[in-house]
């Protein structure tokens, strides 16, 4: 990329890069193409408009890179007092309006808008397929769930799922946008009361004399928690993303909610857990011994695998989890735009 080919959007938060760098983008773990929403009404080659004359002049690959240093996450929304903003916000805490007074300003507002809505759905593709339990299929999930929970999980998790897939489109409609920020909240808030449910339920099933079948419900109600925690931690993200709500603070603040949650549960179940493991080590001794006939089952051996994941963890794997997924939006970002009009996102 020649500097000299360079020309800074300042008021965009953009920079847009004539490059005479030729990019495989069939390569599809380096780049994916962004496809717009048809109910958009735009199309990629709206982009090429914004392209500056002097690019186009300077340029001998017709290859466009859009360089957005803080990512490209925000949405235009109207104001009160009139005109429209994103949703950055200044160390004073402010936000201005933006007052149409150049239309190839709104417009391009617009398409970043559309752009950082197909961004964020390839990003919450990718964070809740890291989710073992939420991706689970239907059959799986009903042989360990507690009859009285199937029915309040199943509808949590179907609505979560129709929400990931359809993140990109419902953006565009600011009253199911709304709706959904509403249940996405209502579902954490489910979550948080099923995340006690099954872990007292596992308390409860550790405390019991250890065998096969306790150790199934031990390990069934842990799936439960994970399933539970799972869908709080997605819920969580998905909430940020709808409301496209970067705030530091607001940021700062859902982590400082998940650590203590996650951290109680976590030091409950390895209570639990090591108390059922003492008395399936002590079994064993006493089979070894001749005391008792027969070996540890293999339920009981996944207990024991279970205790040892546990006490090595400082920390849930979720906590983590959650302030990446919330990072990510503000990561620097680039697309390719090709003079055919599709667009690239670089992974």
């Amino acid at each position: 990329m020649a500097d000299d080919k360079q020309l800074s959007m300042q008021n965009l938060n953009c920079e847009v890069t004539a490059s005479d760098v030729s990019f495989d983008f069939g390569d599809t773990s380096r780049f994916r193409k962004i496809e717009f929403p048809e109910q958009a009404g735009i199309t990629a080659n709206a982009l090429l408009q914004l392209v500056p004359a002097q690019l186009v002049a300077g340029t001998a690959s017709n290859l466009y890179v859009l360089h957005f240093p803080k990512g490209i996450q925000g949405a235009l929304m109207n104001l009160h007092q009139g005109g429209q903003s994103t949703t950055m916000i200044d160390a004073a805490g402010s936000c201005a309006s933006l007052y149409k007074v150049n239309p190839t300003a709104v417009a391009a507002f617009q398409m970043f808008s559309v752009a950082s809505f197909a961004t964020g759905q390839y990003f919450l593709a990718d964070i809740s397929s890291k989710l073992t339990e939420v991706n689970r299929k239907l059959d799986d999930l009903l042989a360990f769930l507690q009859a009285s929970k199937r029915t309040e999980l199943l509808s949590e998790l179907t609505f979560v799922k129709y929400a990931l897939a359809n993140y990109a489109t419902i953006m565009l409609s600011e009253p199911q946008r709304m709706a959904t920020i509403g249940n996405l909240q209502r579902a954490k808030i489910k979550a948080v009361a099923d995340i006690e449910f099954y872990t007292e339920q596992l308390e409860s099933s550790a405390a019991a004399k250890s065998n096969e079948n306790q150790a199934k419900t031990v390990l069934q109600n842990k799936q439960g928690i994970d399933l539970a925690s799972q869908l709080y931690a997605i819920s969580t993200i998905m909430e940020a993303y709808y409301s496209q709500n970067w705030n530091q603070s607001y940021l700062a603040n859902i982590s400082a909610d998940a650590k203590p949650l996650f951290a109680l549960t976590q030091n409950r179940m390895i209570s639990a857990i090591t108390k059922f493991s003492d008395r399936i080590n002590k079994d064993l001794e006493s089979k070894k011994k001749g005391l008792l006939k027969g070996d540890v089952s293999q339920s009981e051996h996944k207990v024991l695998k279970l205790y040892d994941t546990l006490n090595s963890q400082s920390e849930t794997p979720l906590l983590a989890f959650i302030e990446e997924a919330l990072d990510k939006p503000s990561e620097p970002s680039e697309l390719y735009l090709r003079s055919d009009g599709s667009v690239y996102q670089k992974i």
